[in-house]
């Protein structure tokens, strides 16, 4: 049977895809391809060259994340990715996309056609880059003359590459919609609202995946909580632990 699999966007909580890898990786259970949005982006790209769960996770907390967060030397953002696009150049030796061992998807949103991209084909480090560039937080990345975000903000569960092409499809959201408190500034106010406009597309979206996973104990993880980075991987490992008997049986 040819696993496919779907890695949603969500910053730290992208780490659960870790533990969902690694309870897969103890079944023998081999993925075929992913696509992967944003941080599913980033562990996706990493898990297609190669790397194993128990590696991704000792990256992911040895990894100093704050780095990551370059102040913009332009008016577009806060932050720019310049350091994340070297990270992925430092672990990573396949520069194209298409090269990678396991096939891979990335989702970008074009910000001059309004409209999500899925590659296959391309420079890794920038599209991954560009996969992950959170609008206001992060710069946009160019790519063949046009601007690219964050996948998240037009599709954050690209299934498409998947539909009615692979034989089981699990799908990982990272970002369930619990009812919130903390919102008493702007960061966690601009945080708040990307979420839940991201979330309608998932809605539409998970009905094309054999099992879809939403644990709800990561909304207790906030996006840029690097301090909780362990919690994520173990909440992502369980939710797939109890649900792993629908593909091995």
């Amino acid at each position: 049977m040819k696993i496919s699999l779907v890695l949603s966007g969500g910053a730290v909580r992208g780490l659960a895809h870790i533990g969902v890898l690694k309870a897969l990786e103890e079944e023998n259970i081999e993925i075929e391809a992913i696509s992967g949005v944003s941080a599913g982006a980033i562990i996706g790209s990493l898990y297609a060259s190669g790397y194993k769960a128990n590696q991704l996770e000792e990256i992911a907390l040895k990894e100093n994340f704050l780095k990551w967060f370059k102040p913009s030397k332009t008016f577009k953002s806060l932050f720019s990715l310049e350091n994340l696009e070297r990270f992925l150049k430092n672990h990573i030796k396949e520069e194209k996309i298409e090269n990678l061992p396991t096939k891979l998807f990335v989702t970008t949103t074009d910000l001059n056609y309004g409209k999500f991209r899925i590659w296959e084909k391309g420079n890794l480090y920038k599209i991954v880059r560009a996969s992950s560039s959170i609008p206001f937080f992060f710069e946009p990345v160019e790519i063949d003359g046009r601007q690219h975000v964050d996948g998240g903000v037009t599709n954050n569960l690209p299934v498409e590459p998947f539909i009615g092409r692979a034989d089981f499809i699990i799908a990982v959201d990272v970002n369930p919609i619990e009812k919130s408190e903390n919102l008493n500034n702007i960061f966690s106010i601009t945080l708040r609202s990307f979420n839940i406009s991201i979330s309608a597309y998932i809605e539409f979206r998970k009905k094309y995946a054999d099992i879809f996973l939403q644990p709800k104990k990561l909304s207790e993880i906030g996006l840029f909580d690097i301090r909780k980075r362990k919690e994520p991987i173990e909440i992502g490992y369980l939710e797939m632990k109890k649900v792993i008997k629908a593909i091995i049986h």
